[in-house]
This record gives structure tokens, sequence and C-alpha cells, in this order.
């Protein structure tokens, strides 16, 4: 049965006191262990008026510690993550904007929301609120420039549900109550002065870690499914929100730059694990976020196209220009359903891909263009005139036939619709000793390779110091054997992530990685270690 908002809004409440009687627990219980050691039984340590002084105090701190963690907690988020408001000189911050004005008039002007960028080249997006009543949703730099406008929507309104349902609030207590000390714990996790955490105060912020992750068994997978319907419900495109789920699944999620305390106030977990992608009572209790593939199969199963609409559409046209065959509708780069197409007309649209959203006209779900035999035959005929790949090597991304083609001198082969590139892995020392020598790199790709450098030298340090790995995401399948690929940098020096079959020797380049790769080698860009290790503290600090 699903809950109302009177349900929810209980839940909340009683989920915030819950918080507050742990932090009150703890706080007893860290008194009690201290002052039966230091103090003698002949003092009175085991009569209750000890134990009123010890609540007294508890009462006293845990009120102290809440008030000060939750009250004015955007503020801190903001000065966490270094976010910013939206540049009103710049394009892509000024359509946040104006997205996030958009949203305001749909939730009717209930709430005033503030938005921020996160100055990051990862994918994510979170939302926060604190007992003070300000809200905040913050995008990443890396989302806003790397989603199309439908999807940013989505994204904007699924977090502007949490925050209008309520259940913002709770989250956001949870993750400034015990976020703060964790954060104290892990910068002083590598310190050789070992003998700090004898003390009762790191004694407590090392309960306090363990706690937040507790905590998680408070906080239900249930409402991201709840806010993924209601952005589906504001929108009316659930397609936009999957295709923003689907990228996010793929790319890195702010993993070392967004802490992980910060973790559930998130779109999707930054840190990948396997636990967020498992089903099953364990990881529904210890798990704030449900399986990235349920939610997208969930937003496709809404996604069936309204009979009436495209019925509509198709009466539109007059019978006379109908031409016989199967009838085709298609989602358009501005996020709309155009048609009925033939056979005919959809290949003479420029803007159809083989990831195209399409819909027979005979049936309602929409899927990529490429499922569909018929309609596949239009991207290989567009390959009429090029060289195939041999081995009939087809795009992990795509599924469309790899063509050949002469790079720096060496044979590669890459696709001509997602423009990935397919090397054997043996020939790229070649591209990388000849690099510089016919193609120089271009402004756009030196600015995105030093820009990729910073993001992933701070990325590598987190991970070694943490001691955790990038994570787990949904793998592309080999050209030659079909099996799982791994993901990874090309290699310490050079922080590009590549997909490599170690078993066929092969590496696949996503769009502009092999020339940012080159471009860090010919401008002698590596990491600096001096540099990185700053980073990765300031990591561990805000983590």
């Amino acid at each position: 049965m699903p809950l109302t908002f009177v349900d929810i809004e209980r839940q909340k409440n009683w989920r915030i006191a819950l918080f507050f009687v742990v932090l009150l627990l703890v706080y007893l219980g860290v008194l009690a262990a201290f002052g039966l050691a230091i103090l003698p039984v002949t003092l009175g340590t085991t009569t209750p008026r000890f134990w009123v002084v010890a609540g007294l105090l508890a009462l006293l701190g845990a009120g102290i510690h809440f008030w000060f963690a939750a009250y004015d907690t955007v503020n801190s988020v903001l000065h966490s993550l270094d976010a910013r408001p939206p540049d009103p000189d710049d394009e892509i911050h000024r359509m946040f904007s104006n997205i996030m004005e958009e949203v305001h008039v749909v939730m009717g002007n209930k709430r005033t929301i503030q938005c921020a960028v996160i100055p990051s080249l990862s994918l994510n997006a979170l939302a926060a609120e604190d007992l003070k009543g300000n809200a905040l949703i913050a995008i990443t730099e890396g989302l806003l420039s790397r989603l199309r406008r439908p999807q940013i929507e989505a994204v904007v309104c699924h977090e502007a549900h949490h925050i209008l349902s309520g259940d913002c609030l709770e989250t956001t207590v949870a993750a400034s109550l015990f976020g703060t000390l964790s954060s104290a714990m892990e910068k002083l996790r590598y310190s050789s002065e070992n003998r700090v955490f004898s003390l009762p105060a790191f004694f407590l912020a090392w309960i306090l870690l363990q706690l937040g992750y507790l905590l998680n068994m408070f906080i239900s997978r249930e409402r991201e499914y709840r806010a993924d319907a209601a952005a589906v419900r504001m929108t009316r495109d659930p397609l936009a929100l999957a295709e923003a789920l689907i990228r996010l699944s793929r790319s890195w999620r702010g993993s070392g730059f967004i802490g992980s305390g910060f973790e559930m106030l998130c779109i999707v977990n930054p840190q990948a694990t396997a636990l967020d992608e498992a089903e099953g009572f364990w990881a529904d209790l210890l798990s704030t976020h449900p399986p990235l593939r349920k939610r997208m199969d969930i937003l496709l199963g809404m996604a069936r196209v309204s009979s009436d609409e495209l019925d509509r559409k198709e009466a539109q046209r007059n019978p006379g220009e109908q031409a016989a065959g199967q009838k085709y509708f298609v989602m358009s780069p501005k996020q709309d359903w155009q048609g009925p197409f033939t056979l005919q007309e959809l290949a003479a649209l420029p803007w159809l891909s083989p990831l195209s959203w399409i819909v027979p006209g005979g049936g309602r779900t929409p899927d990529r263009a490429w499922k569909d035999p018929i309609v596949n035959t239009i991207f290989l005929q567009r390959l009429n005139g090029t060289e195939p790949a041999p081995n009939g090597f087809t795009c992990p991304a795509c599924k469309q036939p790899l063509v050949t083609a002469t790079y720096e001198g060496t044979r590669i082969y890459p696709c001509c619709f997602c423009a990935g590139t397919l090397v054997e892995t043996d020939k790229i020392p070649r591209i990388i000793a000849r690099t510089g020598r016919d193609r120089p790199c271009t402004e756009r790709v030196t600015v995105l390779a030093r820009a990729v450098l910073k993001e992933n030298q701070s990325r590598m340090i987190y991970q070694k110091v943490s001691d955790t790995s990038a994570g787990q995401f949904p793998h592309l399948s080999c050209p030659k054997c079909k099996n799982p690929m791994s993901r990874g940098f090309y290699s310490q020096a050079h922080l590009i992530e590549v997909d490599r079959c170690s078993y066929c020797g092969l590496t696949w380049f996503d769009k502009d990685e092999l020339e940012m790769l080159q471009c860090m080698i010919e401008n002698h860009l590596v990491p600096d270690i001096a540099d990185a290790a700053m980073n990765g503290a300031r990591t561990e600090m805000t983590t």
C-alpha cells in the first residue's frame, strides 16, 4: 500500500526523534564509562545520583551537538563541497537557474530552494535541508555539462521532491549528526600519533562513525523510488531520468570528493558498491540507495507511451500521404515524440542515432533504435563505403559495426556514431610515441585533459589512502570475446580511464579519451604528487 503524505511526515518525525535518542544514549554511555573508569566506587558512581548527573550532562551535550549539527547544515554542505551559486554569465549555469525557477512554479512556490554548483567533473546531485528552514539542491559541474536539459530537469525534480515531501530533512540531520566527527576520525586515521585514539573524544568520534553507517537502517530505499516517480509526474518524461541514471552508472560519481557522510543526500551513492546493486533483506536494511538497474527498469516501464498521444499524432497526418509499411515514433533530441515515420522518413532524420528511443506503430513500449532489426538497417546503410573492422568488431556502447581507420600511422577501429575508439593494446605505445607529430592537441582537448587530470589525481589518492577500489560499474562487453571489460586508469602516470580486455588484448577509449591521453603526454601533464597528497588529505577531512 503506498504511503500517504501524513505517513511520510509521521515517519520523518519519529526518525529524527530516534536520531536524537541514539545520540543521547551514546553520550550517556561514554560519560558513564568515563566516570566509572576514573572515579572510585566509594564516591557513589553506582548510586542513582551519579546516573541523574550523567543523564543531565548527556542530555546537555546531545542537545548542543544536535542543535549545532542540524541547525545550519545547508551552509555546512556548501562550505564542505566548495559549492557556489550559478554564474549568471555562464550559459549552462543560467539554464540551471531557469530550471530551478520552473520547478518552484511546478511546486506552487511552497518552498524556496537555493541552487548551487559543485566544482567537480563527477556526475552527481544532492539535496539538503536543515532545521533553520533552508533548502538546497546542488549539482556537479560534470553533470551540468554532460546531460541535456530534459535530463537535468528530471534530476532537479527528483531532488526537489525529497525536499517537498520532507524526507530530505531526516537524511540531512542524520548526515550532519554523524558526519562531522567521523570526518575528524578519518583525518587522523593515517596520523603517526596513534596515541590520540585512546582519548575519549576520539573514541566517541569512532563510535559516531560506526553509527553513521548503522543509520542507513532507518533511511528507506523506498524514498528514492518515490522521488523517481514524482520526477516523472512533474516532467512527464521517464526516459529523461532513465537516461540520466544510465549516464551516472557509467561515470565517476564523486567518490573522494563528495564525503561519505553525504552519500545519503545524493541521487546515487558516490561510493559505487556491490551492496547498492544487491537486493534482499540485508541490502534493503543497510543500503540507502536501491539498485540502479532496478530503478532504470521501473522508469522504462513507466515510459510506455500513451496510446492516445500516438494515435492523435497519427490521425493528424493526411491519409493520402501515409506510405505503406511499418510506422515508427521517435524521440527527438528535444525530448519530444515525433512521427509517425515510415522507414524511409526515419532514415532521413539527421539526428537519428542507434541510441535514440523509438516506438513501433503497433507497440507502446520504447526501446533503443539499434534493437529493432529493421531500423538498424538504416545505420548499416550509413556505413556503406567504409572499411569494416576485422572479426566483426561491434561498438560496445551503441552495438554498431566498427570501421577501420588510420591514426598516427597505426590501424584503429573507431565507431562512426558514438566517436569511441577500439585499439589493440600493444599498438598504443606506437600512438603515444608519435604524439604531436601530425596531430597537435586542440585547445578544447588540452583544457579538458588538465581538468580530468586534476580531478583524477585526487580521486586516485583517495582510493589509495582509504583502501577502496574504483567501484562497481556496468562493464562494457569486449567487441571480440563479449566478456566484460575491466575499467581503470591507463597508468598511474596518465590518469585517463579506459576499458580493457586483457584476454583479447584490446582497449576501448570513449569519446576524447585517446586524444586526452596524447595531450597529457605531449604537454607533459603528469600528476603532481605533492598537490595530490594535499588534495587527498583535504578529501579525507571532508569525507
